[in-house]
């Protein structure tokens, strides 16, 4: 075995499931209250059921799953649980990746022979370590590639089977049966598969390759590429930088807080490693007098190191903040470090004359058609089970 992937699926449903074992069997929804204007984070296989869906609005949810168990985020929890698991991965391999909280790609090769155990063995002994470790539902895949690695974890994660080792010979027929959504590729590529009738691995792999890239571009090239087992994908271990420091005087203020994490941000910046490297995520935490943790994470649309853009993102994320206590010290981690980000700057200049420009020449076309011409899409009854109240077209700038 070349590769593992080490994945718990719906990170915060098995935390909140491991620490309050009465909502096991329940559907239970991630991301706050359905009173809150906030979106699903991650919902159980039977929320799932009943329709709801990640990036959904709370008060869908409620309406689609009336009996669900709504719970709160908890982003500093979650990103401790990941951390150690990591932790625990790059105790046994010297390259491991994250790729997301709770989702880790290792190398493994020649691994087990140092040991002096064969392959099966050693994987074995590392998921059970997991498990007896973090207390959460595991699965462990292993195969000669990162893709053959992921998809076998993924697919042993929702068959029951916590732990499949593939070796080569076995790898095409395995992965023929698994579902096209195992495919590293958008959604809306996803729905598009199925409408065409491929709805698993072999319909794809059946296909000419000439006939995925024309259809799809690269990504059915590559899509084609993977349903035959070919991955020359690698596994890059994450850069970060950490950085925590005790704030002078206990703070609540928008300001205060922000000053403490301006002073964080540039150090970090000015650290000669990260000389020349740009970020494309934040996490932003606080401790508290009382002894707790409040944390969030900006993902930047655009990798970036300019120290007023983030601090303008993380503005938004801390004016809303409702702190239990005064916060006593503040930490930083930069991660998805990369080269500096080229993009092509706006056309036409944005802001109030811009939006009074727009707003003349819709009325100019109103006026000479007789009435609205551009119209947008506003909430009205999103509690609704009747999709028709849910949502509602209405004039535009009306």
């Amino acid at each position: 075995m070349d590769v593992a992937c080490v994945v718990v699926r719906d990170l915060p449903i098995a935390v909140a499931r491991r620490d309050q074992p009465g909502l096991r069997g329940k559907p239970v929804v991630a991301g706050g209250s359905p009173e809150e204007h906030a979106q699903v984070t991650a919902c159980s296989s039977e929320a799932a059921a009943m329709g709801v869906t990640l990036g959904m609005q709370l008060r869908r949810a409620l309406a689609l799953c009336p009996r669900a168990v709504f719970i709160p985020l908890r982003q500093a929890d979650l990103l401790a649980e990941a951390a150690c698991l990591a932790e625990l991965m790059q105790l046994s391999s010297p390259v491991v990746e994250e790729v997301a909280p709770g989702h880790l790609h290792m190398e493994v090769r020649g691994l087990a022979r140092m040991n002096g155990i064969d392959d099966k063995a050693f994987l074995g002994e590392l998921h059970q370590s997991a498990c007896a470790t973090t207390g959460l539902p595991v699965s462990l895949g292993a195969g000669e590639s990162v893709f053959v690695a992921h998809a076998a974890a993924m697919a042993g994660s929702e068959n029951g089977c916590p732990l499949v080792t593939l070796a080569p010979c076995d790898t095409r027929r395995f992965l023929a049966g698994l579902p096209v959504e195992v495919l590293p590729v958008s959604p809306a590529m996803h729905q598009r598969l199925h409408l065409l009738g491929l709805d698993n691995l072999r319909d794809v792999a059946v296909l000419p390759r000439s006939a995925m890239q024309a259809q799809f571009g690269p990504d059915g090239a590559r899509a084609w590429d993977l349903a035959h087992g070919r991955d020359t994908s690698s596994i890059v271990p994450g850069r970060q930088s950490l950085l925590e420091a005790d704030l002078p005087a206990p703070a609540v203020t928008t300001d205060a807080l922000l000053a403490a994490t301006r002073e964080l941000l540039q150090r970090a910046l000015q650290d000669t490693r990260l000389r020349g490297q740009s970020l494309r995520q934040l996490d932003w935490r606080l401790q508290l007098e009382d002894g707790t943790q409040v944390a969030r994470r900006l993902v930047f649309r655009e990798p970036t190191r300019d120290l007023a853009r983030m601090l303008f993102v993380l503005r938004a994320k801390v004016e809303q903040l409702q702190l239990t206590a005064a916060a006593s010290a503040a930490g930083i981690t930069l991660s998805g470090l990369c080269s500096e980000y080229g993009h092509q700057a706006n056309l036409w200049p944005i802001g109030p004359r811009r939006h009074r420009e727009l707003m003349e020449a819709i009325e100019q076309l109103n006026t000479r058609e007789g009435g609205p011409q551009v119209y947008q899409v506003i909430e009205v009854q999103p509690w609704s089970r009747i999709p028709e109240r849910q949502l509602a077209l209405a004039a535009y700038g009306g």
